[in-house]
């Protein structure tokens, strides 16, 4: 088991094998390659996310400005509207603005870039197509020096970094049911196409195990950056590809079985046709 990911990248007598196993193994190599995927890229995520995270906060807590909010209103001690865009955001911006009197819009912030502005008593979020707003509640009381700010750097880069992970873990847990259903369906059409004597369940084993190769895929495009298309073509490729060449191995040991395979074949053909019969 502790080498099934590795095996399912070029063995091809891996796959066959598989077939005469129970579903439930493919279930458990599934269980397995999302907790082996889960800390590979928990893992490259801390160490390279890390440093960024903390740079981003230092930058952004630096050019954050002094503040006090007095029974649910925000006074900022500088000219307004103060506009912060670090460098390292990506061109998106926090405006402050306590002096607003005027409604916020979702589309002014969006064409702005604005992701968080702040006027008297109101936060507001805008980011793709969500808009949020949060009033500070009339009885906070408090003030957020430059100290307060510094002191915060270390708690809000791990807080993020937590965040990260999480939604991360969410992600993964998301994709794997969705790309095994994909797979299915891709194996059972190239199986069919290919008219390959297999079961659906055998379309379900495959389907199971060509989340090897899905799972290096997207460990690549970590390191590479690939859009969101790509890593779609990517892995609709690599399914295809792998059905194919499982079942051509399947058709090529079924018409020239070695001595050993004939007998299986063989077995294997009577309980189908038993099946069939009952």
């Amino acid at each position: 088991m502790l080498l099934a990911p590795v095996k399912t990248l070029f063995n091809v007598n891996f796959y066959l094998e598989s077939f005469k196993k129970s579903a439930w193994k493919a279930v458990l190599f599934l269980i397995y390659i999302f907790i082996l995927g889960a800390v590979i890229i928990s893992s490259i995520t801390f160490f390279t996310l890390t440093p960024k995270l903390n740079q981003a906060v230092d930058t952004l807590l630096d050019e954050m400005p002094e503040m006090s909010i007095n029974e649910g209103i925000i006074e900022v001690n500088n000219n307004q509207p103060l506009k912060i865009s670090p460098e390292n955001f990506g061109g998106f911006n926090i405006l402050f603005d306590t002096g607003r009197t005027q409604p916020v819009y979702p589309t002014e912030m969006i064409n702005d870039k604005t992701v968080i502005l702040i006027d008297s008593n109101k936060v507001y979020f805008a980011a793709g197509d969500r808009f949020e707003q949060v009033t500070i509640p009339q009885e906070i009381t408090t003030e957020i020096t430059r100290e307060t700010l510094n002191s915060s750097k270390e708690p809000i880069a791990r807080m993020a970094l937590a965040a990260v992970l999480a939604l991360l873990l969410i992600a993964q847990i998301a994709r794997l049911p969705f790309l095994v259903a994909i797979a299915w369906i891709i194996v059972a059409i190239v199986g069919r196409t290919m008219r390959v004597n297999a079961k659906t369940s055998d379309y379900f084993k495959l389907a199971c195990y060509v989340q090897g190769p899905a799972m290096l895929i997207m460990i690549t495009g970590l390191f590479i950056a690939l859009p969101g298309f790509l890593f779609g073509l990517a892995y609709l490729a690599a399914f295809i590809i792998y059905a194919q060449v499982v079942f051509n191995a399947m058709k090529y040991y079924k018409a020239n079985p070695l001595p050993q395979q004939e007998e299986q074949f063989q077995e294997q053909e009577n309980q189908e046709d038993d099946t069939e019969n009952n």
